[in-house]
């Protein structure tokens, strides 16, 4: 992410530097607020940290041109200033700054304003975007309604509790929490790549078409990847790549796609592979009722150690009253939830939309909340009291304010804590949280920050200073709001681009005629295994096909009878291979089929049960029945062997040795001469 430093001073821009740098920011730096406009002209930049007094254009200018200006997107701004008091604070927050920081610096200080300005500009780089391209690609298959929600939910649940053990402390953060929530949706991304007669078939897949299937896995992480390699500092990118490469792996090294175990599987992808089964089970599909909680419960429990982590299973079992409520609570149309709600989940948020104008107080002094209430019914806010948190909790599910102002010292639960709580609930829309407080040391605004606080005002305040504030927290709700109206034109649009993408990714990846891959992907796909075989040492062979006189048929019978016999042979021969054996076509009449783990001979039994196979097929065209057969050669994997292309040359070669022999037969790479003739029950694959 870029930020930008203004300041005329070199030692102060040194060190607000060093602490960008530490956080993973690249760093422009302009001397006044000249040159800092035509940087944010040049650069895509969202944070400024701008000195107050400057020449030729000081801070204050500098806030009022950025507000003028037309730039993409919102840019936070942190005003730093040697000035005190109310009077410029109002100035600066009327000039358009969202955050102020007293000289001389303090990098603590510094650094969780920066963690605010982060949270903030989350809302349109980060959450909005992650959730809708989710739901995009969820919305291709209609069934699993609210799954995203719901796995969220669990997902956050697990990560609370992992976040108080021992083992887990220093890892899983609040950070940590709000990244794997924010993340977890994009865990089926991949899905986008699965076509249609797959993803949305109406029962049991077979194995080749679970095999399939599990490719979302990877085409999800390559897919993140590519935004990877443009933005590799993105943490909710890193993460969400993670989570959609390992979510299907398994503890005891049996799940896919890498065959990963134990703790070598990343903690994201554990804890969403829990709450992703759950989901699952709990849910009604159209090849399957919904099951019971304990009935899920009980299938967990026992593959604790197998499927998944124990540590996590534990956090279930802790936790599964708070599982249950968020079924009950988010549960599809189509399949209502069963169970009661042990009320241990947390408060349950109406689906009515939040009233944008009604601001909380919360304050337990009666005075300081009539002067509160007084002063902001005045300027026209609707405005809700509470006497401690509490009751103002309940408020926040019930009335859904986007603005709250609280004291922080109060009886029971106090103001930092309240926040933390307020920023835990399933809330769907961003609440700004003030706080108002006789402290303060710089510790306790490192505190409030820390706990999610936007802003603070100090006792006694400015009652012009606190409007300003409460202004500038619209102006962040505003921003969300009209992030949240783009999201929804994108959406349409979105659904729209779908149906063409799905198609022009079929289109580069697979043959139109025969549906198999196209030459493209096969050798992207033997190139994969290839890497594979080579790493672990396994075997690897592929068989060249070349359908024996094809020209004869097309001559004979036309191109639409050729093309009528492509397809017949290239559905026969997907039905005599392995579900882990993949078929290509890479020529007119020439297909592939890449073998993995199967040394030569395997592979020329193989070879031999498609071309017995292909040899019996009564393939009809135009009620014309045509004879056809095929010629196979076979290259297998040796050690040091090369590339991929050298071990498609020794394929190719033993298939041109296969054509000399009389055609309709197999030979391997080698000048093996024996025919192979081997006979198979029916039901073997």
């Amino acid at each position: 992410m870029n930020a930008l430093v203004v300041d005329d001073d070199e030692t102060s821009i040194i060190m607000v530097e060093n602490v960008l740098n530490q956080m993973g920011y690249e760093v422009h730096v302009a001397h006044n607020g000249r040159e800092a406009l035509e940087v944010l002209r040049e650069k895509s930049i969202h944070l400024v940290i701008t000195d107050w007094e400057m020449p030729e254009m000081n801070g204050i200018e500098l806030c009022h041109a950025i507000r003028r200006s037309d730039f993409s997107g919102y840019v936070y701004i942190i005003m730093i200033t040697g000035r005190d008091g109310s009077r410029q604070r109002i100035e600066g927050l009327h000039a358009g700054a969202d955050n102020f920081l007293t000289k001389p610096l303090n990098p603590a200080e510094l650094l969780v304003c920066l963690k605010t300005a982060e949270r903030i500009l989350a809302l349109e780089t980060c959450e909005l975007a992650i959730f809708a391209l989710a739901k995009l690609a969820e919305s291709r298959d209609s069934e699993t309604g609210a799954h995203l929600e719901r796995v969220q939910s669990y997902v956050r649940i697990l990560a609370e509790h992992l976040s108080t053990r021992e083992k887990f402390r220093g890892v899983v953060d609040d950070d940590y929490i709000r990244l794997i929530y924010q993340t977890s949706p994009l865990h089926d991304i991949g899905k986008v790549g699965i076509p249609d007669a797959i993803l949305l078939k109406a029962g049991k897949l077979t194995e080749r078409e679970f095999a399939v299937m599990k490719t979302h896995a990877q085409i999800g992480a390559q897919t993140l990847d590519a935004a990877l390699r443009r933005f590799p500092n993105a943490k909710f990118l890193q993460m969400a790549r993670s989570i959609a490469a390992s979510h299907h792996e398994k503890f005891d090294g049996t799940g896919y796609p890498m065959g990963l175990s134990g703790e070598n599987i990343p903690l994201c992808g554990r804890i969403v592979a829990l709450a992703d089964v759950y989901d699952a089970l709990t849910s009604r599909r159209v090849y399957k009722p919904a099951m019971s909680h304990e009935q899920a419960k009980e299938i967990i429990v026992r593959d604790s150690g197998s499927h998944f982590d124990p540590e996590i299973v534990a956090a279930f079992l802790g936790h599964e009253g708070e599982f249950e409520a968020v079924r009950q609570r988010m549960a599809d149309a189509e399949s209502p939830a069963s169970g009661a709600d042990n009320g241990s989940a947390k408060p349950a948020i109406p689906a009515s939309k939040a009233d944008t104008n009604t601001v909380l107080i919360v304050e337990d002094d009666p005075s300081q909340r009539d002067m509160l209430v007084t002063l902001l019914t005045a300027n026209k806010y609707e405005v809700i009291v509470a006497g401690d948190a509490e009751t103002a909790l309940e408020m926040v599910g019930n009335r859904r304010p986007r603005m709250i102002i609280s004291d922080w010292s109060m009886p029971g639960i106090n103001g930092t804590e309240f926040c933390r709580r307020v920023r835990a609930l399933d809330q769907g829309e961003y609440i700004f949280f003030l706080i108002v407080t006789a402290h303060s040391e710089k510790r306790h605004m490192i505190e409030a920050f820390d706990a999610g606080v936007d802003d603070f005002v100090v006792k006694p305040f400015h009652q012009g200073e606190l409007l300003a504030r409460i202004r500038a927290g619209s102006r962040t709700l505003r921003l969300h709001d009209e992030l949240n109206r783009r999201n929804d034109g994108a959406a349409k649009l979105n659904a729209q681009l779908l149906d063409l993408n799905g198609k022009l990714e079929r289109l580069a990846v697979t043959d139109e005629l025969t549906g198999l891959y196209n030459r493209r992907q096969a050798l992207l796909r033997l190139e994969e295994k290839s890497m594979h075989a080579d790493r672990y040492g396994d075997a690897l062979s592929v068989a060249m096909l070349d359908i024996d006189h094809f020209k004869m048929i097309n001559d004979t019978y036309g191109h639409d009878a050729g093309d009528e016999v492509l397809r017949q042979v290239a559905a026969t021969m997907q039905a005599s291979v392995r579900a882990t054996d993949t078929v290509c076509r890479v020529g007119g009449e020439e297909f592939l089929i890449i073998l993995p783990a199967q040394t030569a001979e395997e592979a020329a039994n193989s070879a031999e049960r498609c071309r017995a196979a292909l040899a019996k097929l009564p393939c009809m065209v135009n009620g014309v029945q045509i004879a056809v057969t095929v010629s196979i050669g076979i290259g297998s994997r040796r050690v040091n062997h090369g590339s991929a292309t050298a071990l498609l040359k020794d394929a190719d070669n033993a298939l041109y040795s296969a054509k000399r022999a009389g055609r309709n037969c197999v030979r391997m790479s080698g000048g093996s001469g024996a025919r192979v003739q081997v006979s198979y029950p029916h039901d073997v694959k």
